[in-house]
């Protein structure tokens, strides 16, 4: 039997919003392994990035993520990493943050912690359950697709 976190992801996972994000080539689900869930998000080089979130307490509580080696069972390496202009994609995709476990952004559970000005600054971004995890997913893909986005320093072999 599935705890309530993990129903309540799995109900979001068919709802048409992310049913289309995957039609749409913007994201696919790879894997869940309660509470973690493997998701690839589609850059504008065709690149997919696959976040590890752990969504645990989910959707009450929001996810933490970062891009995951799923070959290695661990965090990507921090040179196949997205690369950024000095803009969003840089501040967001952070290896020094958290060990490369959580991206740096508002509806991130690991991030949100001690940035009770982010609740001001960036409302929008905050997490909304009842968005759940199509909200943390377009973010992403609106970086990996905006001019700021630069590939990894890196390819994988």
């Amino acid at each position: 039997m599935k705890a309530p976190d993990e129903r309540a992801f799995s109900a979001d996972v068919k709802k048409a919003s992310f049913r289309l994000g995957q039609a749409e080539d913007r994201w696919q689900l790879i894997d869940t392994l309660w509470p973690f869930v493997l998701i690839s998000v589609c850059a504008k080089d065709d690149q997919a990035f696959t976040i590890r979130f752990n969504c645990i307490g989910y959707p009450q509580s929001p996810p933490t993520g970062g891009p995951w080696d799923p070959s290695r069972n661990a965090v990507l390496s921090f040179d196949l990493w997205p690369q950024g202009h000095g803009g969003r994609v840089s501040a967001v995709f952070r290896p020094d943050w958290k060990n490369g476990t959580a991206l740096y952004l508002p509806c991130d559970r690991e991030s949100i912690a001690g940035h009770s000005n982010w609740c001001q600054e960036m409302p929008s971004k905050i997490w909304r359950p009842t968005d759940g995890i199509i909200q943390y997913l377009e973010l992403i893909h609106e970086l990996l697709n905006s001019s700021d986005y630069s590939p990894p320093l890196s390819t994988a072999t």
